[in-house]
């Protein structure tokens, strides 16, 4: 009976502890605030998609607080080519910048949001 006890103990002071260094105090602290995204989006397309632009029409999604493996983080999600074949990106901003991108996974739970249109800044459409 008591080599359960002794373990649970054992487990529950390891967890604490864990909590505690996660919480170090001193560490930097992420700016929580809602962050200017599609601006930060926009300023950064170029170091989120290196290779070119994006092709097809860009719409992005609302903004939410997620945890990252960086900490507390703004999630966003851009559909590219909207209308052929669409394609979602997961786009995490902390400390109004990007911190991190991907092509979606399932757990970012993009194609659950709602998206509208998104221009690039300095893009300009081309005459139909």
């Amino acid at each position: 009976m008591r080599v359960p006890v002794l373990a649970a103990a054992l487990l529950l002071c390891g967890c604490s502890v864990s909590e505690f260094a996660q919480n170090w105090p001193g560490g930097p602290v992420p700016d929580l605030s809602q962050p200017n995204y599609r601006r930060i989006v926009g300023d950064n397309i170029r170091a989120i998609f290196p290779k070119e632009n994006p092709p097809g029409d860009l719409e992005i999604s609302g903004l939410r607080m997620v945890e990252h493996l960086k900490g507390p983080a703004w999630l966003t999600c851009l559909k590219i080519d909207a209308r052929r074949h669409p394609q979602l990106y997961a786009i995490f901003i902390q400390d109004n910048r990007v911190i991190d991108s991907r092509a979606s996974v399932v757990m970012d739970q993009c194609q659950k949001e709602s998206y509208g249109p998104f221009e690039l800044p300095g893009a300009t459409k081309p005459d139909s």
